[in-house]
């Protein structure tokens, strides 16, 4: 008897799925690496969580007192790819209140002036309401005067639109002071966050 079917051996046939499996799964991966790695990267600056916002311990309620002092925010910035950490991202002016109900708590108020974005210093500064020199804030670009509380010494004259951007602040069992960050827009009369 003799058979026209070719006689194939096994052993070659199992050999040559497995050689085309692993070429199929090499060739796979070196078509989806790329494309991964490339998403990747287009993807990554819109994973970022922003810096505005968040809060930051800044000192203790035992190093503060009624005048303001400034404090630096500190994070790591990430721009697209790149991590700078330790950078200085704002500064916030730190004071000590006392509460209606007799507590102590901590007024807190963004170091910029809402004008322009100069730099707000607290100094001894002739009032131009009463003629008096009080410890306000000032502005040395344009001339503006804040109380401490924050409020525009004279709104009719004031270049800016509004009062200083006061922060969110807490003072947390233990006395450590926390500020919620932000940045506002600059020369409207909205407080309206960036």
């Amino acid at each position: 008897m003799s058979s026209d079917k070719p006689i194939t051996n096994n052993n070659e046939t199992r050999r040559s799925f497995c050689k085309t499996a692993i070429a199929a799964g090499a060739g796979a991966a070196a078509v989806a690496l790329p494309i991964y790695g490339g998403a990747r990267m287009v993807l990554y600056p819109l994973q970022q969580e922003g810096l505005s916002g968040k809060e930051y311990q800044l000192t203790t309620i035992d190093n503060l007192d009624s005048t303001p002092r400034s404090y630096a925010v500190v994070d790591t910035i990430r721009d697209a790819w790149v991590s700078a950490p330790n950078q200085t991202i704002g500064n916030v002016f730190l004071r000590k209140v006392t509460n209606e109900d007799g507590s102590v708590g901590v007024e807190a108020f963004q170091s910029v002036c809402p004008h322009a974005g100069c730099r707000v210093k607290v100094d001894q500064q002739k009032n131009p309401k009463t003629g008096e020199v009080e410890t306000m804030f000032y502005c040395p670009c344009h001339g503006d005067m804040f109380s401490l509380t924050g409020q525009r010494i004279d709104p009719d004259t004031c270049k800016s639109a509004r009062d200083l951007d006061s922060l969110e602040a807490r003072v947390d069992e233990a006395g450590r002071v926390f500020v919620k960050f932000q940045n506002f827009q600059l020369g409207c009369a909205d407080k309206s966050p960036v």
